[in-house]
């Protein structure tokens, strides 16, 4: 039974003097109380009815005494004593119309077993009606094929809105929302325009999160069904976030793979489960936000590789995912940079660089989503002349068949081959760090392209893969 419900009762001559915005508050129980700081004895959910005797004097006391029973989950207060006896000051009031908090006065004559007698019955009334929700809530529970599909049949159920999030990151775990009907009837009330009290309540899951309840007016959640509600979703919220991080962890494998220009184990399952094909972009971010995209983009069913390489943040997109991908990175707050298009998914290690290289663009200008726009080398060959091409304009002297051109060329991929790791080059090729600086000075200056420029290393890098591809039967002479 709502408050609005009890005071709509002829017989208990009951009207409400201030709050009335929370005449929707469901009532489980009717106490009266006369002691002090009646919050101590009574409970949420609690309706208390008083003649007066514990309503303090002064204004400052009395706007604190309707704080005190509103924090304490009273539902409201039900004064049973001529008003003009009373001096229930402006200021009371003001607080009990701002914070939704029902005051009511009662005619004296009513005695308060009345009331509670309605309360009693209509709570009994509504604890049979509870036991069976419950009963569709576990149904609901083992018949909903995902974490979606519950939260919305829940929502049907109980007339509500969801969202759970969890606590560190303020990921959406998963929500009711765009459910906006709440029967089948085609004259049925479009929910979406209605206003929802909304309340906060932490859950006890492994993974620290919130549930975020909506309650429509007069549909509000018993105590009961809240306490099953939550521990519904406190065991959906750790079985979907435990299946997020195995996902999550599987999928920063298989990228370091690729990305190693290795082909991941069961790569022909894993992008057929992702649907990935057709033409794919590279998006860089910065990497401390690597775990909430790749949880975010999971949970979203994203058709995407995601995961850390190095410093950055990175996804492999295919063309069709790549609104969705910079809407969830915007929602994250997450400055982005794509590369050009790409066919090949053993071309992605070389389109890193020129991720990287935009994303720096997006940090110089500040702008949240920057795409390459440097000279395009053509990707990576699809043929012996394509592989030609890259070769001369990109490498110049370096694609002779000179013993000079052979050993700055062998340190330039050595380097570019160890992630520009000066110590694992040095210690490959065998050669002191002076001498490895020399040669890449050497390599800056018959190329002219910098070791130090994101764009130029792209370049080089894409170069280095035409030639491992073709260079044998492809060397330029002059």
């Amino acid at each position: 039974m709502t408050l609005g419900e009890l005071v709509s009762i002829d017989t208990l001559h009951t009207h409400v003097i201030a709050g009335a915005s929370g005449l929707d508050r469901r009532v489980q129980w009717a106490h009266s109380c006369e002691l002090d700081e009646p919050w101590k004895w009574l409970g949420t959910d609690e309706l208390l009815m008083t003649v007066g005797f514990c309503v303090p004097k002064s204004a400052a006391k009395q706007v604190e005494f309707v704080r005190e029973l509103s924090r304490a989950g009273i539902v409201g207060a039900m004064i049973g004593a001529r008003i003009e006896d009373l001096t229930l000051s402006p200021e009371m009031l003001e607080e009990a119309n701002q914070l939704g908090f029902p005051i009511m006065n009662t005619a004296p004559e009513v005695p308060w077993s009345a009331v509670a007698r309605h309360v009693a019955a209509a709570t009994s009334a509504s604890q049979t009606s509870q036991v069976m929700t419950l009963a569709k809530l576990y149904e609901l529970t083992a018949m909903s094929a995902n974490a979606t599909e519950l939260a919305r049949n829940i929502a049907t159920l109980l007339r509500i809105e969801l969202t759970v999030h969890e606590t560190e990151s303020g990921l959406e775990i998963m929500s009711s929302r765009d459910h906006t009907t709440t029967g089948n009837d085609e004259g049925a009330e479009d929910d979406s325009t209605v206003s929802l009290r909304v309340r906060t309540h932490e859950l006890s899951s492994r993974f620290a999160a919130s549930l975020e309840v909506g309650e429509y007016p007069g549909a509000g959640l018993g105590a009961m069904v809240l306490v099953h509600l939550k521990r519904v979703l406190e065991v959906e919220t750790d079985r979907l976030m435990f299946e997020v991080s195995a996902q999550a962890d599987a999928l920063q494998e298989h990228l370091a793979q690729l990305l190693k220009g290795n082909e991941p184990e069961g790569a022909a399952e894993l992008f057929a489960a992702h649907s990935l094909g057709g033409a794919f972009r590279i998006i860089a971010f910065p990497q401390e936000g690597a775990q909430l995209v790749a949880r975010a983009a999971i949970v979203r069913n994203f058709r995407v590789l995601v995961g850390r390489n190095r410093s950055l943040g990175i996804i492999v997109a295919p063309a069709v995912e790549i609104g969705r991908v910079k809407q969830l990175l915007g929602e994250c707050d997450m400055l982005a940079g794509v590369s050009s298009l790409f066919d090949e998914l053993s071309d992605a290690r070389s389109l890193v660089s020129e991720a990287e290289s935009a994303l720096m663009d997006a940090e110089s200008t500040g702008t949240r989503w920057s795409e390459f726009a440097g000279s395009r080398i053509a990707m990576l060959s699809r043929s012996e002349r394509e592989a030609h091409d890259i070769i001369k304009e990109v490498l110049g002297p370096l694609g002779e068949s000179t013993e000079r051109a052979a050993v700055l060329r062998d340190t330039l991929f050595t380097y570019l081959r160890h992630e520009r790791s000066w110590n694992d080059t040095s210690a490959d090729l065998g050669i002191h760090r002076q001498t490895l600086s020399y040669r890449l000075r050497q390599v800056e200056s018959l190329t002219g392209r910098s070791i130090a420029k994101t764009e130029d290393l792209a370049a080089l890098w894409i170069a280095s893969q035409a030639w491992q591809k073709y260079g044998a039967v492809t060397q330029v002479h002059g």
